[in-house]
């Protein structure tokens, strides 16, 4: 006959593989006597995946010029081309936010002697912000932003949308509810693998909430997280 450390060791270990695929996974404390008391401890995870909340796409352009009037005119073209742009594609002025310009003076930068100088003074940059809920029209709006070449825009940076999910508080309850389940559920099993009975709750403590992009092919949709560690008493 084996010994009762063995047997819970084996009921443990059989437990840990069959929950892991299952999401629930028993901690690795196993069993614990603390106070005269065994204390068995689990984890519970509770995962969700949730559409973003919040675009922002920052869409940058430059130009050159030899006068700064020459600059200012092409970038206010180019400034009316991506909001009007935008507008196009379904999204409001409150969402669109036209950011400053940034000139750099060519004739400042040190050259070599045998250096060709640059066939314009002046470089400069702008860029037009779009912060919008209409999730859904972002990624069509982006896959036609080459349009704007024909406009005379030169885009640059090829900055992609960020997505945010910031309706965190609208899951927390439930999540944490069902994290506390599956929790539960290990507890349960693991109890009834090792030949005991579960008893009353003694702790119970929050892990980090997790928000990440589902894949790299659709950031629009988040993965949330939570991990929630559990102590029961084994009777």
């Amino acid at each position: 006959m084996k010994p009762p450390r063995l047997t819970i060791f084996l009921a443990a270990l059989s437990l840990g593989l069959g929950l892991a695929i299952c999401g629930l996974f028993i901690g690795p404390r196993g069993i614990a006597m603390r106070g005269g008391r065994r204390l068995v401890t689990v984890k519970g995870l509770s995962e969700k995946e949730v559409p973003a909340s919040i675009a922002i796409w920052n869409i940058n352009y430059i130009t050159s010029g030899n006068t700064l009037d020459d600059i200012n005119k092409k970038l206010g073209d180019s400034t009316k081309a991506v909001v009007a742009f935008l507008k196009g594609q379904g999204f409001d002025d409150k969402e669109i936010a036209v950011q400053p310009p940034s000139v750099h003076d060519t004739s400042t930068d040190t050259h070599e002697k045998e250096g060709t100088p640059p066939p314009d003074r002046y470089t400069a940059s702008q860029s037009v912000l779009l912060r919008t809920s209409k999730i859904d029209a972002v990624k069509p709006a982006l896959a036609n932003a080459s349009s704007l070449m024909s406009s005379g825009v030169l885009l640059s940076g090829g900055a992609n949308p960020t997505y945010i999910f910031n309706q965190l508080n609208d899951i927390k309850p439930g999540m944490i509810e069902e994290a506390t389940k599956n929790a539960r559920v290990a507890a349960a099993r693991f109890a009834e693998d090792s030949q005991t009975k579960l008893g009353e709750l003694h702790s119970a403590s929050q892990g980090w909430f997790e928000v990440e992009d589902r894949d790299a092919a659709t950031p629009e949709r988040k993965i949330v997280r939570v991990v929630v560690d559990v102590e029961y008493e084994l009777n």
